[in-house]
């Protein structure tokens, strides 16, 4: 049963979590000499998020919960009291079926224990010392950071700690990116790792060189130290494209005064250079991805899933960017929702469907892990936001979405849990209990509301009640309360300035309103039009 559990997290983790190297595991795992203590613990890891897989009719649901809170409880022990690159694989592999089965407050707690064994390690350089000592000399100061990790003993070990490092922050940047508020755990800034290389070239143990950014003084900032594309794998382009998206993310939560021209022609030349970015990726990418829905009804699909994740990665990178200018909260007479963005967002969102219905009809869905699920839950939530502003009913594709997240979350719970709301919220817009407008400028309301803070300890403070559609309608279209507007002035007595802050935010419904399909031919975003 062991065995048939490694494989399963080989079949359905590690293409796209492909931190471990198949013949190594299963050598430590199943080969001749007995498994030490850390092994034991990343085999209790794996037993946590691949039970999931497992159809053996020996395992009732009881056994199974019962092993799944065993294994769980003993990695995190483990991962709590060492602080070592063992520990924090075994830790990765815990945070998928964590992450997986919610994106909530769990989750981020061990995705900050990740991100800071990460610091502590160093795994964000390609360090070239290593210093070592005695176990009886090892201090326990702030220095035992620097004799914690030792020489990596081979290419596929080195390899390794780099895409450790690497899925860390593709696990920070998908639970960041979720939120609207939360900053990343690992800053972009300090990652200065090279890209991992493709998979085959790790497992077969052929040291290469991939792309790093690592500048040299005479070189220009945004070209690469190092390009050896021919080395990239899937794992490399998606390691690519979330650097994409954090920028992305960090752009849009930076605050403009939307009735600024010179603060709104800042902020469409940094649109367009992101704009920009994404398309020269996707132009970057290998030929065979243009082929990948050829290839999933030809090939096994597992040849082909961390194709199909690296896909769903470009959709949401797109609909996070363009959302903003389609379908923005903030309006002004220089700033009205952009055709061009509308547009873009909706064909990332048809592509995705059409990848999500070749996936569907190959029977391997359950190949394709909790990013693809949020891409899908993205995706849905797009085409609410686009009938709340245009003020249509929804796109029946948001039927599939939620009956494909459905499906996906016959093993990932989180998937469930998007598609119940999704369906909650489609009934009620469906049977006229609500606008999908007016849900969106009460999820707006709601979230202004508990924004606001206290200037003394001595203000009072107060508690409202909220519904489960309350609920519902912020987990839908907070995702789209883009871009943030400059904090308004307070006047002499302390009190905010709510002409400015209606101004600008359309408090009273007016930025909430439905305003049709945009204007193509006086698109704001156009190259040439110039502000008024």
């Amino acid at each position: 049963m062991l065995y048939t559990l490694v494989d399963l997290y080989f079949k359905h983790c590690n293409t796209w979590c492909p931190i471990l190297d198949r013949k190594t595991t299963f050598g430590a795992f199943f080969g001749s000499t007995s498994l030490n203590e850390a092994d034991r613990v990343l085999l209790h890891a794996i037993v946590a998020t691949t039970l999931r897989f497992l159809k053996d009719q020996r395992l009732s649901s009881e056994m199974r919960s019962h092993y799944h809170a065993v294994s769980k409880h003993r990695v995190q022990m483990y991962a709590m009291e060492n602080v070592s690159i063992a520990a924090l694989r075994a830790l990765v592999i815990l945070c998928l079926d964590e992450l997986g089965t919610s994106n909530g407050p769990r989750g981020w707690n061990m995705l900050a224990l990740l991100a800071q064994n990460v610091r502590q390690l160093e795994l964000c350089e390609e360090s070239s010392v290593y210093l070592t000592a005695e176990a009886e000399e090892t201090p326990h100061t702030g220095s035992i950071r620097r004799v914690a990790m030792g020489r990596p003993e081979s290419w596929i070990e080195d390899e390794g700690r780099r895409r450790l490092c690497w899925m860390v922050y593709l696990l920070d940047r998908y639970a960041t990116i979720a939120t609207t508020t939360f900053d990343f755990m690992l800053d972009d800034s300090k990652m200065k790792r090279g890209l991992p290389c493709s998979y085959d070239l790790f497992s077969r143990n052929v040291p290469v060189e991939t792309r790093s950014w690592i500048q040299a003084p005479d070189q220009q900032p945004d070209a690469p130290a190092i390009n050896k594309p021919e080395n990239l794998g899937s794992f490399s382009y998606h390691c690519e494209i979330l650097r994409i998206l954090s920028k992305v993310h960090d752009f849009l939560k930076t605050p403009i005064n939307v009735t600024s021209s010179a603060e709104m022609a800042v902020w469409r030349n940094t649109y367009r250079s992101l704009d920009g970015a994404l398309d020269n990726w996707l132009q970057s990418l290998p030929s065979e991805y243009s082929r990948i829905s050829a290839l999933c009804h030809s090939d096994p699909a597992s040849r082909v899933a961390n194709w199909f994740m690296l896909h769903s990665a470009y959709v949401t990178s797109v609909v996070r960017l363009h959302s903003s200018a389609a379908y923005p909260t903030v309006r002004s007479h220089i700033f009205v929702p952009s055709h061009y963005a509308m547009q873009r967002c909706l064909s990332a969102v048809q592509s995705l469907g059409d990848i999500a219905q070749d996936v569907f009809e190959a029977n391997g869905l359950d190949l394709l892990g909790p990013p693809f699920a949020f891409s899908l839950w993205v995706a849905a939530r797009l085409l609410l936001i686009h009938a709340a502003t245009v003020g249509c009913p929804v796109d029946p594709k948001i039927d599939f979405f939620i009956e494909t997240l459905r499906h996906v979350g016959q093993y990932w719970e989180v998937a469930n849990n998007y598609a119940k709301i999704l369906a909650r919220v489609v009934q009620r817009g469906r049977q006229g209990d609500m606008s999908f407008t007016a849900m969106r400028k009460s999820a707006h309301d709601l979230v202004t509301l508990t924004s606001s803070t206290r200037r003394s300890g001595l203000e009072p403070t107060s508690t409202q009640v909220t519904s489960l559609s309350e609920l519902d309608n912020i987990d839908v279209f907070d995702f789209f309360n883009y871009p943030k507007m400059s904090e308004p002035t307070r006047m002499a007595n302390g009190q905010t300035n709510l002409l400015q802050a209606q101004a600008m935010s359309g408090l009273g419904g007016d930025s909430m309103r439905s305003t049709g399909v945009p204007d193509p031919e006086s698109d704001w975003l156009g190259f040439n039009t110039p502000f008024n």
